[in-house]
């Protein structure tokens, strides 16, 4: 089974982890599952929705600083660079001045929360894994991950054509 690579996105982790959890979320639903086992996997998913909710908060704070608070620096830069002549010439300075002082410590800190959230979510898979496999094989376990695209980018999804996740060579 391919594993999504650890460098891509939070949100293509999420993606993926969410994947996984309707994959074993049908399985525990199908009819003809023993007893014991389909309480060990109902067990899993409700873990494995715990990572996920975790990971699921830190996307969420990373994304909204970048496409709310981190675009008003980047727009003040691109203006100031635009308007930018003898007298305004300050503008440019201070306009990335204040992004470095402002803006990258907080994009630091919710990327290093992000990157935490991901550590974590793949450390539960593993070991969520190794549980699974105790209980019913390793292939039940391979079925559990989605194709991923020949990187291992992302999710492979050539039914949407809006996802970014569709399965073409970038």
């Amino acid at each position: 089974m391919d594993k999504l690579t650890r460098g891509a996105s939070g949100l293509r982790h999420l993606r993926w982890a969410r994947e996984i959890y309707a994959t074993l979320a049908a399985h525990v639903e199908r009819t003809g599952l023993p007893g014991e086992k389909k309480e060990a996997l109902k067990k899993e998913l409700v873990r494995l929705d715990a990572s996920i909710q975790e990971l699921s908060s830190a996307v969420k704070a990373y994304r909204d600083f970048l496409e709310r608070e981190r675009v008003r620096y980047r727009g003040a830069i691109r203006a100031a660079t635009f308007q930018q002549h003898a007298s305004d010439g300050d503008r440019l300075g201070e306009a990335r001045a204040a992004m470095e002082r402002e803006s990258l410590p907080r994009q630091r800190t919710l990327k290093a929360a992000l990157e935490l959230a991901i550590g974590d979510l793949r450390a539960h898979l593993c070991e969520m894994d190794t549980r699974i496999a105790g209980v019913m094989n390793e292939a039940f376990v391979d079925n559990l991950y989605p194709p991923l695209t020949k990187d291992r980018s992302r999710v492979a999804d050539d039914a949407d054509d809006d996802d970014d996740a569709t399965d073409r060579d970038d």
